[in-house]
């Protein structure tokens, strides 16, 4: 089996450091790579904004960019791909410092040979992978992949930031399913579960791709609609998704029927913050759901 082609981007400045380390390279057995060289992080941005770098090995003495500023720059261009700092600066200090902002390995010039350097790359690659499968469990529901209620109150406090800043209006969907427990009663947890999958993918398919649908617990969604004109926009789209949860899901050859009941809350209307939004919302959805489930409701005007 062969392993996959690694694209490496080196950001050095000295032609010189830049063919010893090619050489280096070029002597590990088995190593499959591409290297390309840059001398200035900005002749990087292009690659990186292309998608087409897998490690970055980050010289910290670059003339446009130099010191821990640099690597800080990258991060924030980059800070998905890992990033192995390789200088001349033997500091113990300067690498823990590095570490902590987000480097995954620092190797000094001139005390790496060939193997080393290709190990630390790709450990470098394994240990920013299992960072990000860490971050996504911290921060999305394990059933339905979807964003969970820390991700949400995060998302949801920059949104009506942005809304201050821009005096734009969001909306914040509260939504659970009708009746779901007697399906949990009936079919069993299982297909309750495939229900949920299921229900999030219509979610997420009815909104806009900057819009969130997250994952409260239990058959609670959150919709967070982002720079609304008006509560009209925010009805229409319930309006859809109460038409949509009409038709039946097929799960393992069951024909499955629920509907969904939701609340509306709109900033700056019915709340400043995330926590009066969320409980605004969910105090409309619940009237709903007391009046005959299958429709939505507006929060009544916040004094």
């Amino acid at each position: 089996m062969n392993n996959p082609t690694i694209n490496i981007m080196l950001v050095e400045d000295n032609p010189g450091d830049a063919r010893l380390i090619g050489e280096l390279l070029k002597d590990v057995r088995g190593g499959c790579y591409t290297l390309d060289h840059v001398g200035r992080l900005s002749e990087g941005t292009e690659h990186i904004k292309r998608g087409t770098v897998d490690v970055i090995l980050l010289d910290l003495g670059l003339p446009d960019c130099s010191g821990l500023d640099g690597l800080t720059a990258v991060k924030g261009i980059a800070d998905q791909v890992p990033i192995v700092v390789l200088t001349g600066l033997d500091d113990e200090a300067v690498a823990v410092t590095a570490v902590k902002i987000g480097a995954q390995d620092y190797l000094v010039k001139g005390q790496v040979d060939g193997n080393l350097l290709w190990r630390s790359i790709r450990y470098a690659i394994e240990r920013k992978q299992l960072e990000q499968k860490l971050a996504f469990v911290a921060t999305h529901d394990n059933l339905t992949g979807l964003p969970n209620r820390f991700l949400l109150q995060d998302r949801l406090a920059l949104a009506t930031s942005q809304a201050e800043r821009t005096s734009k209006k969001l909306a914040v969907l509260m939504l659970d399913l009708d009746q779901f427990k007697k399906v949990n009663d009936t079919l069993g947890h299982s297909m309750g579960d495939e229900l949920l999958k299921a229900a999030s993918e219509r979610l997420t398919g009815i909104v806009r791709g900057y819009d969130t649908v997250a994952r409260l617990g239990g058959d609670e969604f959150i919709i967070l609609l982002t720079e609304i004109s008006a509560v009209a926009e925010a009805a229409e789209i319930c309006g859809r998704i109460i038409e949509l949860f009409r038709k039946p899901f097929i799960l393992n050859q069951n024909i499955v029927n629920v509907t969904t009941s939701i609340g509306i809350a709109v900033y700056p209307d019915h709340g400043k913050d995330a926590e009066s939004l969320l409980k605004n919302a969910d105090t409309a959805m619940y009237e709903v759901k007391g009046s005959g489930r299958c429709n939505f409701a507006i929060c009544r005007e916040v004094e």
